[in-house]
């Protein structure tokens, strides 16, 4: 099963490996939808994300509102990140429109990755011995946690008894300013109830150097749900 998932995807992962299109470039969205967040049972944030393909390209565009952030004030952020076709990063754009503004940008510098932050009106420059191949791997924007595992079935490496070795893959988080590395492995199947009705949905585990992450994709490759266990924490996708 899992060697014919990795061939399939790998069309639906090249979508979203690619670079910058101008807005009016005509483009097909590849992915679409709303996450909410749960702490504890209750609702703390939702993203809404759109990943769209271009002829040469793609972005995944993100959208997030936490309730209630530290301050007790509400949160609202931003992102956008745009690969080429070989799966390197092209940019990754990062804003906080509330409570405080502040933005940064990752790009490619002389083969390794620059962010340029700006805060209170400051921009400071902050390099990392990644390559472009390194993935952005944000605080909170759920929707690239599925691109990731896009690429991660891209580049299955198959046992012989069909699953997906285990893999490791450098990362960048941009909000906490630091480099990390994350490894993925392909869990097996499991009868998941969601939206009320259960679900035959293939398991990937993404362990961090904080918590591990389950995640779970339908027949489709969409992701559907995501649970952190350490953190009490669960993700939903919403149905339209």
């Amino acid at each position: 099963m899992i060697r014919r998932t990795c061939i399939l995807v790998l069309s639906l992962a090249s979508l979203a490996f690619a670079g910058t299109k101008p807005a009016d470039k005509p483009s097909t969205v590849v992915d679409e939808g709303t996450f909410a967040v749960f702490q504890g049972g209750h609702r703390v944030a939702t993203e809404t994300f759109i990943i769209r393909q271009y002829a040469d390209s793609s972005t995944t565009s993100s959208q997030l509102k936490i309730e209630s952030g530290p301050s007790g004030a509400s949160l609202e952020q931003s992102s956008e990140l745009v690969l080429h076709p070989d799966a390197s990063l092209a940019r990754y754009e990062w804003k906080q429109t509330a409570p405080v503004r502040s933005s940064a940008i990752v790009e490619p510098s002389n083969e390794f990755l620059t962010m340029h932050v700006e805060s209170d009106g400051k921009v400071t420059e902050l390099p990392f011995f990644l390559t472009p191949s390194a993935f952005i791997l944000d605080d909170y924007f759920f929707s690239t946690r599925e691109v990731l595992l896009w690429r991660y079935l891209a580049s299955c490496k198959v046992r012989p008894n069909g699953d997906c070795d285990r893999s490791r893959f450098a990362v960048l988080v941009p909000r906490r300013r630091t480099s990390s590395e994350v490894f993925i492995e392909f869990k097996g199947y499991d009868d998941t109830p969601l939206n009320g009705r259960p679900q035959h949905l293939r398991h990937f585990l993404m362990q961090t150097e904080g918590a591990d992450w389950h995640l779970w994709l339908d027949a489709n490759h969409k992701l559907l749900r995501i649970s952190i266990p350490e953190a009490n924490t669960e993700v939903l996708r919403q149905e339209k």
